[in-house]
Formats: C-alpha cells, structure tokens, sequence
C-alpha cells in the first residue's frame, strides 16, 4: 500500500508541474494580429501626419498640396515642433509620415550625423533668408561694431555667413567649402560686426536686442516680418531649396507618390503662383520654373 501511496504521489506532483509548465508558456504565447501581416511598402495610407515648425509650409500643405489629396481619399493632420532637429527625429521614429520644412544641406547634414534614412521627394516654393533690422534702413548705414544675430545651427549659421558675403558685409576665404563656413572662416569685417549666434526661433524677437538679424524665412514670415521690409533678400542657391521628406522605406508608398503627383499638377502651381496670394513671393525651384516655360513656349 505504500508503494502504491507513493507512486500515487509522485504522478500527481508530475501532473502539477506539467500543468504549471504549460500555464506559464500559455502566459508568453502572443497571437498574430492583422498588422503583424501587413508590409509597410504596401499599406496604403490615407491619414497623413506631418511635421511642420514654425513659418508657412505647414500653410502650404493644406491650402496648395492637400485640397487634391482629400479628393483621393486623404486626410492629414499638422504635427507642430519648435526646433529644426524634432521632425526629423519624429520622421525616423513613425511618429509622423512625412515633414516640409527644410533644405537638401540640413537634411543631408542631420541625417549623415544621426543615422538616419530619410529621403527628399520633391522641391517646395521656399522663403528666402533675409537680413532684417528695426534700427537701420539700408546696410550702407551701418555703423561699425554693430552686433548681428544669426541662426546657431551648424548649417543655418553657415548660410547666413554667405548671406551676409553676398550682401557685401563681411568676406569669406576663398579656400573653403562656404556651406560648411564658421565664424573662423571670416577674412573680412569692415564693419567690425560682431556676430552672435542664437537659436532659429528666437531670431525675430532678438531684434529688439541686436542691430541686425540674419532670420530664416519660415520665422521671418510667422513673426510677421515681411520679405520686402529685408535690407537684403538670399537668393536661394539650388541646395538651400525646401523640400518634403519621407522616410526611405515609404520611398515608393502610394501617399508619395501621390503627393508628386500633386506637386506637378496645373492646381498646385496656379495657388503658388497667384499674385495675390501668400506664396507669390516665395523662391521657386528651378524645376517648377522650367515646367512653367515649357507650358507657356507650348
């Protein structure tokens, strides 16, 4: 009797354990859901999110690029950042589906230096930087020592130092790559200006602090400056052009390409280009001005 006690005993304490086993692994085991089959390249998206800061661009996109794309079925959402380094990094991590507000040298600049693979899909109508001052009229009226606020961001400052070279200000070596310039790079100030950089956003409200701020267009226009009140208006060169950016792997999604094909079409650009409206006085890319000749020779 007592073996069969025993034996008894141990075939029930087996069974518990088999049992604990089991309970346990059916705690970790996960099932599929429909996502889990459902490949990104061809998930067709309809609910956009984009990245926007401060400035015109978020504008751009819902009354010039988004009135088609509701007609197909689209939807989107402005997602609003303060700074020029949180788009990107929102983009990288699927928190929003594309972003407009920068240009091919940031966008190379800041995806080389944290890893990341995003792409440009298409040239926007872009804002110049301009040279702005509430104290004088003209550069010719400058007095030397004066203190000029410029973007702190490493490729923003450098195309403010090209601006103020090509508005006659200071002068640059020759023996650099400018878009990579620094405040070292400066052979000649015969103005004597001291240059102090700041960050973007704060740009317009410094000048009430400084003489003579460098602004990017985007925080030039939100604040309210307009680009004919600039005592020097950049003229874009072709790699400080705006463009729209996705993340590599949406690179052939059907929300990109129907955002080109937007980007193309006659409605697109008559918005853009109607004299009366918020956009006339933005830089074109050389692209959209070629499309237009072509039509108008045609």
């Amino acid at each position: 009797m007592k073996l069969y006690s025993s034996i008894t005993v141990t075939v029930i304490f087996i069974a518990f354990l088999f049992l604990v086993t089991a309970c346990s692994k059916r705690q970790i085991i996960y099932l599929p859901v429909v996502e889990d089959y459902l490949f990104a390249q061809n998930y067709d998206k309809k609910n956009l999110r984009v990245g926007v800061i401060a400035g015109p661009y978020g504008d751009m996109f819902m009354e010039a690029i988004m009135p088609p794309l509701e007609r197909m079925g689209y939807t989107a959402v402005l997602i609003h950042y303060n700074d020029f380094t949180s788009p990107n990094f929102a983009l990288a991590h699927h928190e929003i589906d594309l972003n407009i507000f920068q240009h091919y040298i940031y966008l190379g600049n800041f995806k080389f230096e944290n890893d990341m693979a995003l792409s440009a899909i298409s040239e926007i109508p872009t804002v110049s930087m301009g040279i702005y001052s509430n104290k004088y009229r003209s550069v010719s009226e400058f007095n030397r020592g004066i203190t000029v606020s410029v973007p702190d961001d490493f490729t923003n400052l450098a195309r403010a130092l090209i601006v103020l070279e090509d508005a006659s200000i200071i002068k640059l070596s020759p023996f650099i790559d400018k878009s990579k310039a620094t405040i070292d790079d400066i052979v000649s100030n015969p103005f004597q200006i001291r240059i102090v950089p700041i960050e973007a956003r704060r740009l317009a409200d410094s000048l009430g602090i400084y003489d003579v701020s460098v602004i990017n267009g985007n925080y030039a226009v939100s604040n309210g400056l307009k680009l004919s009140e600039a005592l020097y208006n950049e003229v874009l060169a072709e790699n400080y052009v705006n463009v729209i950016a996705v993340r590599t792997e949406d690179i052939s999604a059907p929300f990109v390409r129907d955002i080109i094909n937007v980007l193309h079409s006659d409605e697109y650009k008559q918005i853009i280009i109607n004299p009366d409206g918020k956009f006339a006085d933005f830089q074109r890319p050389r692209s959209f001005v070629d499309r237009l000749k072509r039509r108008q020779v045609e």
